[in-house]
């Protein structure tokens, strides 16, 4: 079986982290305050003290940040290396040395892997699933995750015509197109940066 760097060398896997270490030079409070209302909102709670939560696929470690602000105890893991890279960067900055929040690499198709994280009460994985290559494995691979009364809280992309059009034209010629993939970088960058601004203004 391949590692994550082996299939992202060899043009198989978008290198999300890449855009998630950008994305880290340009986060702050303003950003970490809004993803932790976000969280708030979305599960209806004040704060997650008391609370188990695990990221799967954490990405640039954002969400996991404001779940560990908001007093859970947190597992990140990212298939992703630079992804894992930067959710260890945001745990170094705001919580160096704290036991209560663990960053690894692991794979939600992992199912070995994943039985040995044991259960927690919020299962997040927001817009990570679809981006697997086996979706409904993925799917059903996280609810073992879920305590009992737990929540398991997801996000996967759905058609949206145009945009996701030229998103799938993105992913293809970044696979296939090796000498277009810095142009390609820099255009999911924009992109990416124009999304978060959206969702967090």
């Amino acid at each position: 079986m391949k590692t994550a760097t082996e299939e992202i060398n060899q043009g198989e896997r978008f290198s999300f982290g890449k855009n998630w270490s950008r994305f880290l030079a340009t986060l702050d409070n303003e950003r970490i305050e809004k993803a932790e209302e976000s969280l708030r909102e979305m599960l209806g709670v004040e704060d997650l003290a008391g609370r188990t939560f695990i990221d799967v696929g954490s990405g640039s470690g954002l969400f996991s940040l404001a779940a560990r602000r908001l007093g859970a105890q947190v597992h990140s893991f990212d298939y992703d290396p630079d992804s894992v890279g930067c959710t260890a960067e945001l745990k170094r900055r705001y919580f160096p040395d704290d036991d209560a929040w663990t960053v690894e690499q692991g794979s939600v198709l992992d199912r070995e892997y994943l039985q040995g994280l044991g259960q927690f009460d919020v299962v997040y994985s927001w817009g990570v699933l679809h981006h697997t290559g086996d979706m409904w494995s993925a799917l059903e691979n996280v609810k073992g995750l879920v305590k009992p009364g737990g929540e398991l809280f997801i996000a996967i992309y759905n058609d949206q015509g145009y945009k996701s059009m030229r998103w799938t034209w993105i992913k293809k010629n970044y696979n296939e197109r090796r000498w277009l993939r810095p142009f390609l970088l820099g255009y999911g960058l924009i992109c990416m940066t124009n999304l978060l601004s959206t969702h967090f203004d």
